[in-house]
């Protein structure tokens, strides 16, 4: 019955034109919840993570850093995110199971930069792909042109598996980072450097927003 009920949420979620999605076992995810009750892992076990793909078109435009036509299209994409996350989460509340939606990319504690929980760690768990040397979600196929939501459930479903993939020799995403916060090693990732960097380029590009893009315009995945 847990297959079933899995084939037929994905085929709901899927009509709205995700690229990528999977479950995972949300009662494992070891990280750090914000403003979350402690019981929130054994209350919503399960972790639906969908994402849709940047639009190449828009990417090539950012490989010197970010502009206006990026902005607007990472808001567009985050307002379809949640938009699908609310409608996914009606969808499972409608068949007599609780669900909590997230925003695609909402900060809760903004001293930290961190949101309620980590879409890219859940979508580690969930099998969608790894954790990069750029620090984020990488797909074997999309790369990091994927942007993420995520929906919690108490709907009992067939959770996947974590990939055992890595960024092997690919550097693409250090050797244009303009803030050398990419290392060889990902763990070593510098996130002040990288949020210094930023806050800069949102200053001097006015921008209004802290966004860079570079090193996902980069990031191909292995296709």
């Amino acid at each position: 019955m847990t297959e079933e009920k899995k084939n037929d949420i994905i085929s709901y979620l899927t009509q709205f034109d995700v690229d990528v999605y999977g479950i995972a076992d949300f009662s494992s995810y070891g990280r750090e919840m914000v403003d979350l009750s402690a019981d929130t892992r054994t209350r919503f076990p399960f972790a639906i993570c969908f994402g849709v793909v940047l639009s190449t078109g828009v990417l090539d435009t950012v490989r010197n850093g970010p502009n206006p036509l990026y902005l607007h299209h990472y808001r567009q994409l985050n307002n379809r995110l949640d938009t699908i996350a609310y409608l996914l989460s009606r969808e499972i509340e409608r068949r007599g199971f609780n669900s909590l939606p997230f925003g695609a990319s909402q900060v809760v504690d903004w001293r930290n930069q961190k949101a309620h929980i980590s879409h890219k760690h859940v979508a580690e768990l969930a099998g969608i792909g790894w954790i990069g040397r750029n620090n984020l979600l990488v797909h074997p196929s999309f790369g990091a042109h994927v942007r993420y939501n995520t929906v919690l459930t108490d709907m009992p479903l067939e959770a996947g598996k974590p990939l055992n993939m890595d960024c092997g020799m690919c550097e693409a995403c250090a050797t244009v980072c303009p803030a050398q916060a990419i290392k060889d090693d990902a763990s070593k990732f510098n996130h002040l450097e990288c949020y210094n960097m930023i806050t800069q380029l949102k200053n001097k590009r006015n921008i209004g927003h802290h966004i860079c893009g570079i090193c996902v315009e980069a990031c191909k995945g292995v296709r």
